[in-house]
């Protein structure tokens, strides 16, 4: 029954590979010029149990690929790692996108302190804090104490 399983798995994960039209380009500009994939796993260090199941289930993979598509397991192999580097490239372009579209977003500490400032005050003036407590809390976020961007980054302590 489980071997049964991964054949279903391997299946239709295949047909979801060929039916998106990942696999094809992949395996037509294969070149064979990346290290071989024996070379690769003796690169790799030591890890745990569920990378060497990931590493299972795409060895599997690739031969149930190679077998449909009448290819060498190797030319399936070195399409799907030139995939694979593509989607890491792709996702570290997207994180750099992310970081740069954050970048001189963050507002201005002053403004905020300024903001937080009139709202002490207001509860000063509603009588739900006394002006000592008020100018704990401001002193406190000029000093960086309270988290987040009130007080900035936090002091370093020497």
């Amino acid at each position: 029954m489980n071997s049964v399983r991964k054949r279903a798995g391997l299946a239709a994960g295949a047909a979801a590979l060929v039916g998106a039209g990942l696999v094809f380009p992949a395996v037509a500009f294969a070149d064979g010029s990346e290290r071989a994939p024996a070379a690769q796993e003796e690169a790799r260090p030591e890890r745990g149990k569920a990378a060497e199941q990931r590493e299972k289930r795409q060895k599997a993979l690739a031969e149930a690929l190679a077998k449909d598509l009448g290819v060498p397991v190797e030319k399936v192999n070195a399409s799907l790692e030139k995939f694979r580097a593509a989607q890491r490239e792709e996702r570290a372009e997207i994180r750099e996108k992310h970081r740069k579209d954050r970048e001189g977003k963050r507002p201005d500490g002053t403004a905020l302190r300024q903001k937080l400032a009139n709202r002490l005050d207001q509860a000063v003036k509603d009588g739900k804090l006394t002006r000592e407590q008020a100018d704990a809390i401001l002193a406190a976020a000029k000093t960086g104490v309270l988290p987040g961007p009130f007080g900035g980054h936090r002091q370093q302590s020497s």
